[in-house]
């Protein structure tokens, strides 16, 4: 567990943009599309970032060689903290790479998994207060993203994500606009709507669980899945570390936890189109390394859209390492 220690009030002085959690989001439009990758390449992340703030208690593991990748327009965020709700409200879209581990722990000699979150191990948005707030406060590896994707009601044809970045890497290479990723419906299939997110989460084990490289779970871990269809959030951990002042060194590292707890769902359905995700290589942001998504054409498993309300919760530590 993280070790106590007294920590100075963080300082609120004008001009300065960081307003505390909880966030309520208001009307946020998700797509999700499941893109299988490596699950050596997921392990080996989850291994430089996460269990690089090490435990003698527990380790996080990959359960899946799947991401889930979303689009998700959010139509109306704000602070639920005064005075910071009284300042006013913006839109954020977000598009997350999204990795399912767990929190593997040792009981009476055999490794249980204690605990199964969700690791938006990469994620851009589309505007710098969102970016400020998330790297800062909960610790999410966010960036400034253009992107296209549809609007409520609309038929999914395309989705677009662009990025400044290097391409390739050299002294030469002159930072500029790269497309990272499309998404594209490839065959109309109709849909298939489903009444709650509850119910969004059981068709899903439907489809996935024949697939073997899907989940790997225990008995506890089944028990956590069950649990959260009566109180229904997604449970996110999340990387959070800051440089010091040459960029060598971690003045703080650490492992956060951070519940979106889910309030209304509006829609929700499971599509039977079929779509492509298309990766372009892109040095800056190498998907192949990172999850083992490498350029070219993937198709997607179990596209979905949900319309729904949810709080994002403060983060709180489960493990961390403050320097001097």
């Amino acid at each position: 567990m993280a070790q106590a220690s007294i920590q100075p009030n963080f300082i609120q002085f004008p001009g300065n943009v960081i307003a505390e959690p909880p966030c309520r989001m208001l009307n946020a439009n998700q797509y999700g599309f499941f893109v299988k990758g490596c699950s050596e390449k997921i392990q080996n992340y989850i291994d430089v970032t996460l269990n690089a703030v090490k435990s003698d208690e527990f380790r996080f593991k990959a359960l899946s060689a799947y991401t889930l990748l979303t689009f998700t327009d959010i139509e109306n965020i704000a602070s639920k903290v005064p005075p910071f709700s009284e300042q006013g409200w913006m839109q954020e879209t977000d598009i997350i790479f999204w990795v399912p581990i767990a929190k593997m722990v040792n009981k009476r000699g055999k490794e249980k998994i204690d605990h199964i979150y969700w690791y938006p191990a990469f994620i851009t948005v589309n505007n710098i207060y969102a970016l400020i707030n998330g790297r800062e406060t909960w610790g999410y590896n966010k960036y400034l993203c253009d992107y296209k994707m549809p609007n409520i009601g609309e038929l999914p044809q395309f989705f677009e994500l662009t990025l400044d970045a290097f391409q390739p890497f050299s002294p030469n290479t002159k930072m500029a606009k790269h497309k990272l990723l499309e998404v594209n419906l490839v065959e109309q299939g109709g849909e298939h709507p489903v009444s709650d997110f509850v119910e969004l989460v059981k068709e899903a084990f439907e489809i996935l669980k024949s697939d073997t490289d899907f989940f790997d779970l225990d008995l506890n871990a089944i028990k956590q899945l069950l649990d959260g269809f009566v109180n229904p959030q997604m449970d996110q951990i999340l990387f959070k570390q800051l440089p010091n002042g040459d960029g060598s060194k971690a003045v703080y590292q650490g492992v956060v936890h951070s519940p979106s707890i889910i309030k209304k769902v509006h829609s929700a359905k499971i599509y039977k189109h079929e779509f492509d995700v298309t990766v372009y290589q892109l040095d800056t942001f190498p998907l192949g390394e990172m999850f083992g998504i490498y350029p070219g054409t993937h198709r997607a498993l179990l596209p979905f859209n949900v319309v729904m309300d949810f709080d994002q919760e403060k983060a709180c530590e489960i493990i961390a390492t403050k320097g001097l």
